[in-house]
């Protein structure tokens, strides 16, 4: 099973680490870290699942709640954008309608405390057909 790990840092967190923190739930095929997510790869389901449950809003670097969930494969005909620098005072209600103008959005998620070397603050992840 191939399980999305979201909000990681990419920077001081390696494959081996997050191998560990997974392993007590069952064998841990394999680790991929990205910049701000990775995906573990589970041989069970039954595995998977409890460290789904485990480790959603685990905090492996301070102030950094891990986002688990099942990896869902990208809705065909989709893109998935991102829009840095959003005020804090604007919803997700507010940024899905501005959206929503060009197109169909299928899924948006608020991204708080995101950072980079040019972006801050909050972020829009969306899908957009």
């Amino acid at each position: 099973m191939k399980i999305f790990v979201g909000n990681v840092d990419g920077a001081d967190t390696t494959p081996e680490e997050l191998a560990a923190l997974f392993a007590p739930y069952g064998t841990v095929m394999s680790c991929a870290v990205m910049k701000q997510f990775a995906f573990v790869h589970m041989r069970e389901n039954a595995g998977a699942l409890r460290a789904i449950e485990a480790l959603h809003g685990h905090e492996l670097r301070p102030g950094r709640a891990l986002v688990v969930e099942m990896s869902r494969p990208r809705p065909l005909n989709t893109w998935k954008i991102f829009v840095g620098n959003v005020s804090a005072a604007c919803t997700s209600q507010e940024l899905r309608s501005l959206f929503e103008r060009r197109g169909r959005v299928i899924e948006c998620d608020v991204v708080k405390g995101y950072t980079s070397p040019r972006l801050s603050g909050i972020g829009l992840s969306c899908w957009v057909l």
